[in-house]
């Protein structure tokens, strides 16, 4: 499991946009490693400013993709965070071992991280729903969720695709950052285009390696993860409409049910969290 070029830059982007300003700590699920060149990492670092000292630890990244493997808990601490962890149960670079087909019991790690990270890890997990309502819980409140996996031509038990994330996003009521389909050419090159199914259809499938799909998201709540079931998104009892708000510059997309302004109004009265919540990316007063 890894980081190749692709998400590697995304991360560079989301550093310089400021999307990880005030972020300290990093979980990543999966013990991760670094898949990118050593000039493509240099010309990274020079473009955010960082002085070519900070390339000595990644020297054996110029015999990529032979080589000794570099963990991303070093990219992480370059990037500003303090606090990196990682869970596997291969124990690799130092990862803390949990099972994520269980339900993650350790209260410790509760609300406890800035960014969290499924980086092609969540497939191999048979238990998906399981893995993904960890994911959740361990995100604090205003933290960022990122997630990558496979549309096409995966390894793992599962391919994904718009509909699992943006549902994702809908019933725990996390903002979305940032999306894209992420096109694997050749053995490690990535490149993103915007996530749009018919650009996506326009592709060749004959000659792409495979197919990724990265979502970037912002925990608005602390919030136990919610159930999701197939077709939620057109489930009559409980429709969403979309909404933008601006935040540092960049557009983020968040879900709201769509019921009366007087139903939220009512029970925010009464002091419910969620119609209170609602209300307020509204700008509604009550």
């Amino acid at each position: 499991m890894g980081m190749r070029n692709g998400l590697i830059e995304l991360a560079f982007e989301l550093k310089q946009r400021g999307i990880f300003d005030n972020l300290d700590s990093v979980l990543d699920f999966g013990s991760q490693e670094l898949r990118i060149t050593f000039s493509e990492l240099e010309n990274l670092f020079l473009k955010i400013g960082k002085p070519k000292s900070i390339l000595k630890k990644y020297q054996v990244l110029k015999k990529f993709p032979k080589g000794k493997r570099i963990s991303t808990k070093i990219l992480w601490k370059d990037l500003g965070f303090n606090k990196i962890f990682s869970f596997d149960i291969n124990k690799q670079h130092k990862s803390l071992n949990y099972d994520l087909n269980d339900p993650f019991l350790d209260k410790k790690f509760f609300n406890s991280f800035d960014l969290v990270t499924d980086f092609g890890n969540n497939e191999h997990i048979y238990n998906l729903s399981e893995a993904y309502k960890t994911l959740y819980k361990v995100c604090k409140k205003d933290g960022i969720i990122w997630c990558f996996q496979s549309v096409f031509r995966g390894n793992g038990f599962y391919n994904f695709d718009q509909s699992f994330f943006e549902t994702y996003a809908a019933y725990n009521q996390l903002s979305i950052v940032y999306s894209a389909y992420v096109i694997h050419v050749g053995q490690y090159d990535q490149f993103l285009i915007p996530c749009n199914k018919d650009l996506l259809n326009a592709i060749n499938l004959f000659n792409v390696k495979s197919i990724y799909i990265t979502y970037v998201f912002r925990k608005k709540l602390e919030e136990d993860p919610k159930n999701i079931y197939q077709y939620g998104l057109n489930d009559t009892k409980q429709n969403f409409t979309t909404k933008f708000i601006q935040r540092e510059g960049l557009s983020e997309k968040f879900y709201i049910p769509s019921k009366s302004i007087s139903y939220y109004k009512k029970l925010a009265k009464k002091g419910d969290k969620n119609s209170i919540f609602w209300l307020r990316q509204l700008g509604i007063k009550y």
